[in-house]
């Protein structure tokens, strides 16, 4: 598992870094691997938008939202969660659904307003194929993107279910044949970019 260090600071004030431990710390009681996915999914981010150049406080948001992005689950039953990929046309309609639970879970925190739409999106597709809205390339929020990227690797990576994990090169290999389609090619370029240094 690649772990880039978390140097950067949240956004705001130190009510913003108290508010996302909060739900992190529900998380972590609901579902330790989310919870961890979750870390990863954030360290990843950061090292995609620090090799894309993007300016140090687009860079703490993104780091927030993707800390974040999959607090929607908490509405999700664990039954459902353990058996993702492999989920019947009902179950996969309850999970779906966790995109938009989660940017409504913090609509009314101020502290949050700038990256609901980031974590609304992360589902979308380049394609306009995704969900909930079937937004299509740069209609989609950047964070959103980029958060999309590193949440697929780190899922074929460090799979909740078991039997699905994949090699690093198969994943990278993935990504590349899906970039222009799932994936905006330049945040792919990017990620690849930085995991493959990293791993150097």
């Amino acid at each position: 598992m690649l772990t880039i260090p978390q140097f950067l600071e949240f956004p705001n004030d130190g009510k913003t870094k108290e508010l996302c431990n909060f739900f992190l710390s529900i998380l972590e009681q609901k579902n330790k691997t989310l919870y961890l996915h979750s870390q990863q999914v954030s360290n990843y981010s950061v090292s995609i938008s620090a090799k894309m150049g993007l300016p140090f406080d687009e860079v703490a948001c993104i780091k927030t939202a993707a800390l974040l992005h999959d607090i929607g689950h908490l509405a999700v039953p664990n039954t459902i969660l353990s058996k993702y990929p492999y989920l019947s046309t009902r179950e996969f309609s309850t999970y779906k659904n966790h995109s938009l639970a989660g940017a409504s879970m913090l609509e009314n925190i101020p502290e949050f307003s700038h990256i609901m739409k980031i974590i609304l999106c992360h589902h979308e597709n380049w394609d306009g194929t995704g969900y909930p809205k079937r937004l299509k390339g740069v209609n989609i929020p950047l964070g959103a993107r980029i958060i999309a990227v590193a949440n697929h690797y780190d899922r074929i990576i460090n799979p909740c279910t078991e039997h699905w994990q994949k090699s690093h090169a198969d994943a990278t290999r993935e990504l590349q044949d899906r970039a222009g389609l799932s994936f905006d090619p330049d945040v792919v370029h990017a990620f690849l970019k930085s995991v493959i240094s990293a791993k150097k």
